[in-house]
Parts: C-alpha cells; structure tokens; sequence
C-alpha cells in the first residue's frame, strides 16, 4: 500500500501534470483512472489537485494516485523518447522525496527518500550516471555538474568544453587555448616529435589516427564552444538533448586522452 501524499506533493504532481495535458485530456485521464472530478478548481492544477485528494481521502491511501502518475507516463502515450524522459525526471524529482521512483518502462519502485533539493534534482537527471549508455567520464563531472543541477544548459555546455581545454593543459604543461592548445599538443610537424601521442606512430594507419584525433578535438572547440561563447544567450537553444550530445562527445575526447602521454620528444 502507498502512504497518502501531502497536500505539498499532491499540488507539486498536479501542477506538473497540468503541464502535460488539456482540460480535455485531463478529464479523460482522471476517468479512465477511476477518479471522479471535484467540484472546486477551475484551472488544470486545481482540478487535479483536488480529484486527486479528493480520491486519497476516500482511499485512506495514495494507491490510486500513484496509478494516475503512472497511467499518465506509460511509453506507449509518447512518439519520443526524449518527451517521456523529460516528463518522468520533473515527476521523479517531486517523487524522490516520498521515496517513489518511475522507471524507464514506466512503473513505479521504492528507492530511498531525497533530503535535499540538490539530491532529488541529482538522483532525478537521467544524464547522472549513463548518457545513451555511455558512461560519463569523471573528469567532466566536477565541470558541469553544479549547472546542470541549477538545469543551466547553456553555462554547463561551456563548463564541458572547458574540461577538455583543462586537461589537454594538464597532458601538455601548455598554457595555449582552442585550435592552438590542440596544435601544441598533438602537431607532429617536420621531425615528427609531437607533444602528446596515445600510439607509437610506428606507420602510416597510427598517425593517420593521430592526425585524427587532433582534428576531432579541434572540430570539438569549434562547434560546441565557439558558437556559444560568441552568439547571445537567448538565441540559443540549448536544450537537454544538447547538452547530452556535448557530453558523449566529449566523453569519447577523455577516454582517449586517459591512455594519452608526453612522448618526451619536446
């Protein structure tokens, strides 16, 4: 059995969900749940707000209300998948703190109850841990995290490139910025001696690689940071689909850089 919500959780869960649906939607959900509509509340929040507490008071119980939310975020109801993340986080978020969690298919489990905001916002991201299934590596965390958790996508894209920057300064000794930093670093030039190397450029297919990866880096500056240090703020879109893309971009420049090192050729 659920324990019966608070009237703080109840009006959180129904204003999110006014967000979802019409008033016509919303009277088609509340009666295929069972639930009968109050006679108070005339916008979406309130109508929820009291049908929903209306029908925890009959219950003795959040059951029915917990069947509501989950009715609402089955998958079968989205055309995307980056729709239904978007409603399950902002439930998960509210949902935390009552110790409930609704899962990537859409039904509800026990986990242990946020105490704070910053955890329940956290634990609620689903670019916490895993990002299309690729982990995130740790040398970008400490960068954006605080932004993303302030839902700041913009600042946090930037704090991403600039993990990049920091750690190629860190391999290099450098002190150079962008497309230059990437040249001092992996530039073989005439003598073939450069700075950093991940393979021992013993042929043609290693420094071909090489060569490669230094234009993915250069490409990685150019297009994520660039345009947002230079374009204003509010031209720019930048979305959690965004910011999920950055991360696995620059994931892939980390993991690379993890098995890179000075060749001791400069």
């Amino acid at each position: 059995m659920t324990k019966s919500f608070d009237d703080i959780t109840l009006r959180n869960i129904s204003d999110i969900i006014s967000n979802m649906l019409t008033h016509t939607k919303i009277t088609e959900h509340l009666s295929g749940a069972g639930i009968s509509q109050s006679q108070y509340g005339t916008n979406k929040t309130d109508r929820l707000f009291y049908a929903l507490k209306e029908r925890q008071v009959q219950d003795r119980c959040g059951n029915n209300i917990l069947a509501f939310v989950v009715r609402l975020l089955n998958p079968k109801r989205y055309n995307s998948e980056d729709e239904f993340e978007k409603d399950r986080t902002t439930i998960n978020e509210k949902f935390l703190y009552e110790g409930i969690e609704i899962d990537k298919t859409g039904q509800a489990r026990q986990v242990d109850r946020a105490k704070t905001i910053s955890e329940a916002k956290s634990r609620s991201l689903k670019i916490k841990e895993k990002v299309h299934g690729i982990g995130i590596n740790s040398e970008i965390l400490p960068y954006c995290e605080a932004e993303w958790l302030k839902e700041n996508y913009f600042h946090a894209i930037l704090e991403i490139t600039k993990s990049v920057a920091e750690r190629l300064r860190q391999k290099s000794g450098y002190t150079s910025d962008g497309a230059d930093l990437v040249d001092d670093c992996f530039a073989l030039g005439k003598d073939r001696r450069p700075m950093l190397a991940f393979n021992t450029l013993n042929n043609q297919s290693e420094e071909s690689e090489h060569k490669g990866f230094g234009n993915f880096c250069k490409g990685f500056f150019s297009m994520y940071r660039n345009p947002k240090a230079h374009n204003p703020k509010i031209l720019e879109d930048t979305q959690l689909s965004q910011m999920t893309e950055v991360l696995v971009v620059a994931t892939i420049i980390h993991n690379k850089l993890d098995n890179t090192y000075r060749t001791g050729l400069k």
